[in-house]
């Protein structure tokens, strides 16, 4: 416990949302300031945002090959609806968690402007890390049937942020058409 904090930043590179429901829960029972937590969760979510983005950003030649192969091909026309909702895609890729990455790297392989694209998840960052943070600190008492619904949960927001994100292109679409 003693090098918790030191560990908090790396360990929400790779998977920040875990991490700030335990950080919370450990912050509940002393072991962390939840404000620096907080600060430190904030910040390894968004350095494994800039991740995926410079992933999708250095190889997105070869990412959209293997798109190609796989069927799923992008127009120009789905780039520029995808560009003209590049917030609201954030917003919902990183409020559903389990498509996140996808669009992270669709940001990178667009070339949004990084300085916005940091920003935008900056503010869907703060409340999903103090939401998360909260929880574990509040819900600590109840860990064992949080864990349990953890898995139905997961599936669950992944399936509403695909729902949502497919509304977003087909609402997009009908604009672009005039329908």
């Amino acid at each position: 416990m003693a090098w918790g904090s030191v560990l908090i930043l790396p360990l929400a590179v790779v998977e920040g949302p875990v991490v700030s429901v335990v950080t919370g829960f450990l912050s509940a029972r002393g072991y962390f300031v939840w404000y620096w937590a907080l600060c430190l969760l904030v910040c390894g979510d968004l350095i494994g945002d800039v991740f995926y983005y410079w992933v999708g950003r250095s190889g997105s030649a070869t990412l959209a090959r293997l798109g190609r192969r796989a069927g799923m091909g992008v127009t120009a026309a789905l780039q520029q609806d995808l560009r003209h909702n590049a917030v609201k895609m954030l917003f919902i890729g990183k409020w559903t968690h389990s498509i996140g990455f996808l669009v992270l790297i669709g940001s990178g392989m667009l070339r949004l402007p990084l300085p916005r694209f940091i920003l935008v998840n900056l503010i869907a960052t703060l409340p999903k890390s103090a939401a998360l943070l909260a929880l574990g600190y509040f819900a600590a008492a109840a860990w064992p049937a949080f864990e349990a619904h953890s898995v139905v949960a997961t599936i669950t927001l992944g399936a509403v942020g695909v729902a949502a994100i497919g509304l977003t292109l087909w609402r997009a679409g009908r604009l672009r058409t005039g329908r």
